[in-house]
């Protein structure tokens, strides 16, 4: 069978997400596998947002332990003055209760998002990934560097654009379009990203 994209050429891979058919030049690969250009984007998004999870629960439960050990101290201070300590323990037992509800609420955020709204911050995401990728460019071109034309953004394996015109050095992304773009470059002269929308001159 044909690629999606290219029906002459012979299909090497599978989209691990969509099952597209691919050739070598439209696959994307990913350590969580293969996928088609669109895809590779929601699964770089998918893999940065379960590592910051995975980053936050640790910070999280390094709070709660020191939390729980604060309380603990305090509520042996109190019980040690106090004949009323069982009142005390129950408080502390609230707080503690408090704390992993609230740091559950923290850790977990997106389980009140609906899944388009999921798939509009990744998406964000991998811009603002790119966005940097590109302003790493525009400050080696102030430096008077040329970049490497393999210097792409997270999820895209085709090369930036680099295009000469007189003193004026261009590096653009190969494919705005998957951010919803229609340009996105930096120049030699300016150093800034510029990024163009759909209906946006």
């Amino acid at each position: 069978m044909g690629c999606i994209n290219h029906p002459n050429a012979p299909a090497t891979a599978t989209c691990k997400n969509c099952n597209a058919e691919l050739c070598g030049t439209c696959t994307r690969y990913l350590d969580s596998g293969e996928y088609c250009e669109k895809c590779s984007s929601v699964a770089e998004a998918n893999a940065y947002m379960k590592s910051r999870d995975r980053n936050q629960e640790a910070r999280q439960v390094e709070m709660i332990q020191a939390s729980t050990a604060r309380i603990t101290k305090e509520e042996d201070r109190k019980k040690s003055q106090s004949k009323d300590g069982i009142y005390v323990k129950g408080g502390v037992g609230m707080a503690i209760m408090m704390i992993f509800v609230s740091m559950g609420m923290y850790a977990f955020p997106d389980l009140m998002k609906s899944d388009a709204q999921l798939v509009q911050e990744r998406s964000i995401i991998s811009m603002e990934a790119c966005r940097e990728v590109f302003q790493a460019i525009g400050i080696m071109l102030s430096e008077g560097q040329t970049p490497d034309s393999t210097m792409s953004c997270p999820g895209t394996n085709i090369p930036n654009i680099i295009r000469r015109e007189g003193n004026t050095i261009t590096v653009s992304h190969p494919n705005p379009r998957q951010f919803g773009l229609v340009e996105l470059y930096v120049t030699s002269d300016s150093h800034r990203v510029v990024m163009v929308g759909q209906g946006q001159g």
